[in-house]
């Protein structure tokens, strides 16, 4: 027994010396859209696959933003997903047909160089018509700092799709700084 404690208190130990603080402060809002990032899912789309869609190119109007907040590019250290949703243009369609969400940002005029910053997985299936995403952890200043990025939405269904569903998409990022 008194080993057994002996370990809980070690493991409680080094979790607590593991954890660090996020010490960055938020610096701008960089809020998509505008444009509007919109498409639709067609009626009878089938499960086994996954439905790809891609826009490009959107612009980032990240000097703008960065010009307004009155900070210098050498300030900004990360850009990060802040929050997301998916959800039907008008609100009123219930999206429990959707099993998984994964959001990837690439360069337009490298398509390859992608990488996943927000994702569901899996969606709780219960009747809904607002998919909240959680925002990934990953920096993605690489993309945002140019002038033009992409947007690629992954979506899997756990059944086919109803009917055609007009869908939009709105994130939000932040730009970190010390």
């Amino acid at each position: 027994m008194l080993r057994f404690g002996v370990l809980i208190s070690l493991f409680a130990g080094l979790m607590q010396l593991s954890c660090k603080n996020d010490d960055r402060q938020e610096l701008f809002e960089l809020n998509f859209p505008p444009p509007p990032i919109e498409f639709d899912i067609l009626p009878g789309l089938n499960t086994f696959d996954t439905h790809i869609y891609s826009f490009s190119p959107i612009p980032t109007r990240y000097l703008e933003k960065l010009a307004a907040s009155g900070h210098s590019a050498d300030e900004v250290i990360a850009i990060e997903a802040k929050d997301a949703a998916l959800s039907s243009l008008f609100g009123d369609e219930n999206l429990n047909f959707i099993s998984r969400v994964s959001i990837y940002i690439f360069d337009p005029f490298d398509p390859a160089n992608k990488v996943e910053f927000l994702y569901l997985d899996p969606i709780p299936y219960k009747e809904k018509n607002t998919i909240r995403l959680f925002p990934g952890i990953t920096d993605v200043s690489d993309w945002i700092k140019e002038e033009y990025i992409g947007i690629e939405i992954r979506l899997n269904f756990r059944e086919i799709s109803p009917a055609l569903t007009e869908m939009k998409l709105k994130f939000d990022l932040r730009a970190l700084g010390k």
